[in-house]
């Protein structure tokens, strides 16, 4: 199993992907790749035609899946602004990648397992490893994620949403020499490979946990007995100034997913917008469930807290034998965040190691918390891809 990876900024399409194309072809034998992925913006999207063809030239045996996106990604350079293009290529002998793609309707139509089974090509007990792109336009994202994450529970989703577009049927989504204006395409990848999920939603989380003891649909009424506007005080009166302050313009709730944890650290929450908060009742409105008996902490986000969460995110896998990567970053990060450009490619390289590594800066972000599939924001989402070794 190989990987390889390159990007370019050239305007021309033709030298553009003839770049991109060499540039992997310099790293494994062109003939033996088996899956591409290709991500680009909007600027080659009247040689979209010609970029297929020469992609079914120059790598032969290879599916391709790709989307159109704001900014690219690969290796240690986050592309943003102007034309550009990311490719990463992979020899997969022992794996079995299976393509497949969605509408609304059609999603709206799943009604069984068997229904995924026959959209998706496998089984849950073969345990895929899912990788879809999505147009955000028509399209019920979080119903797909969840859908897909009921009847494959044991299975993780990796991609983005295209970010191109700004209304329907700008966004192009490629699927094996296919262009598609809305819904999803994806693969499905079984046999010999393994993957490591990082998901890095950029926050840190302050005070102590509590339980919702009184919520209903998306409104938190009551926290340990108490209302949520109170509790948030009794946070606030604990915290240094600079704390306060930030907390002033970037407060979020994360939710615990695994509620069978005894203590919960980074990775354990879900991190959900604050909608809006009512003074009278003192109850907040938050950008997911408020279930009874969940628990959540107050949690803000800087870009220092953003940078710690991704380097601690990432740190397990440190030295592990990774042979290629898909770093999914929200549009909101970047220079958006930090001051200097490539900050999460740039991390990625610095744990991790110098490898293959594409992706682009998307509208929204696949990626399990707690073994569940969620889209996210804000977020870097990782795919660490290893050899399982020799099967015993």
């Amino acid at each position: 199993m190989r990987f390889a990876s390159s990007n370019t900024v050239k305007e021309d399409t033709a030298a553009a992907i003839d770049e991109v194309i060499e540039g992997v072809g310099r790293q494994v034998t062109p003939g033996m790749v088996d899956l591409a992925l290709v991500f680009l913006t909007l600027d080659y999207a009247d040689d979209m035609e010609h970029i297929l063809d020469r992609i079914r030239v120059g790598l032969p045996n290879a599916l391709l899946c790709g989307c159109t996106a704001g900014g690219t990604i690969a290796n240690g350079t986050e592309t943003e602004h102007g034309p550009s293009i990311a490719l990463l290529a992979a020899s997969l002998p022992d794996v079995n990648v299976r393509p497949f793609c969605l509408t609304q309707s059609q999603l709206h139509g799943i009604e069984t397992h068997l229904d995924w089974e026959r959209i998706v090509g496998v089984a849950p007990e073969s345990r895929p490893i899912f990788v879809a792109l999505a147009d955000p336009f028509r399209l019920d994202i979080t119903g797909f994620a969840e859908k897909l994450s009921e009847s494959f529970p044991n299975s993780p989703l990796l991609g983005g949403v295209a970010s191109a577009g700004r209304e329907p049927e700008q966004n192009m989504l490629l699927l094996d020499g296919e262009v598609f204006r809305e819904g999803v395409v994806g693969l499905a990848l079984t046999g010999r490979i393994s993957v490591d999920t990082v998901v890095s939603q950029g926050c840190r989380p302050v005070g102590t946990t509590f339980v919702i003891t009184k919520g209903e649909r998306n409104v938190i009424s009551e926290l340990g007995g108490k209302a949520p506007l109170a509790r948030l005080q009794d946070v606030l009166a604990k915290l240094p100034p600079e704390d306060v302050s930030l907390a002033k313009r970037s407060l979020f709730v994360g939710r615990v997913i695994d509620e069978y944890k005894t203590e919960f650290s980074r990775g354990d929450f879900l991190i959900h917008n604050i909608m809006g908060a009512d003074r009278k009742t003192g109850a907040i409105a938050i950008a997911g469930p408020a279930r009874v008996g969940s628990t959540i902490q107050f949690h803000i986000r800087d870009a220092k807290s953003a940078d710690e969460d991704l380097r601690a995110q990432l740190a397990p896998h440190r030295g592990t034998d990774v042979r290629g990567a898909m770093l999914f970053g929200c549009n909101g990060r970047g220079t958006n965040m930090w001051d200097e450009p490539d900050h999460d490619a740039g991390v990625l390289r610095e744990v991790i190691g110098d490898v293959p590594v594409a992706g682009f800066f998307c509208g929204g972000e696949f990626g399990p918390v707690g073994g569940k599939n969620f889209v996210h924001g804000f977020t870097a989402s990782i795919g660490l891809f290893r050899d399982p070794g020799p099967d015993p």
